[in-house]
């Protein structure tokens, strides 16, 4: 079972490029500030905060004892590559930017649809699926904002094409999406819960995963 399953998504340098049927962009990107997101909690109701990963939260290692899926939005039915344990149609390489994919897009009703979208500029991101432990998290406050900063993955999931790079900088809690369906069931405990509009959040990303 999964420790969190949170995803995160990316624009600009990082979106997914064509070079005939080979596709490549990048899934994670170090050393960057999100945008600034918003996180629940029973005990201090809503904050405010960005996230930075560390470099050092991949190494060759967690890659090669990963199994990671290249997908349309996060849905493992339209799969387009895969890196199973360093093996497969899917490479995943670490650079100072952050960790590339790269693959060559099958011919599938999938890969081809793929292939059209980003040609087109109707897909302009690059997503990941992954969990981190409390442990390998580090929170510091700036002012009224918070600075969640990721020093280590305690896994990779996935890496997609996603034609809303910014959906998940803006909406997606780092909470386990377990957890925050539990708190959203309870009764209000003087901190406004989450509204109607937060859980349809939760909902989707959940039939994503």
């Amino acid at each position: 079972m999964h420790d969190k399953l949170e995803i995160r998504s990316y624009g600009g340098d990082a979106a997914p490029r064509l070079d005939g049927r080979t596709i490549d962009g990048y899934a994670i990107v170090f050393n960057q500030r999100s945008e600034v997101m918003l996180d629940w909690t029973p005990e201090n109701g809503y904050r405010k905060f960005v996230e930075v990963i560390d470099p050092g939260a991949v190494d060759d290692d967690l890659l090669l004892s990963s199994d990671i899926k290249a997908t349309v939005e996060h849905n493992r039915e339209r799969l387009l590559a895969r890196h199973n344990k360093g093996n497969g149609t899917l490479k995943l390489s670490i650079h100072d930017y952050g960790v590339r994919y790269q693959f060559d897009s099958p011919k599938t009703q999938d890969g081809d649809f793929a292939i059209e979208m980003i040609s087109r500029g109707d897909i302009s991101g690059s997503s990941f699926t992954f969990s981190v432990k409390d442990k390998d998290t580090v929170w510091t406050k700036e002012g009224d904002l918070w600075v969640r900063t990721i020093k280590r993955f305690s896994g990779l999931y996935d890496v997609t094409i996603t034609t809303d790079p910014a959906y998940s900088q803006t909406q997606v809690s780092v909470r386990s999406l377990a957890d925050m369906d539990q708190e959203l069931d309870k009764p209000e405990t003087g901190d406004p819960e989450p509204d109607d509009s937060y859980k349809v959040t939760l909902q989707l990303l959940r039939s994503k995963i």
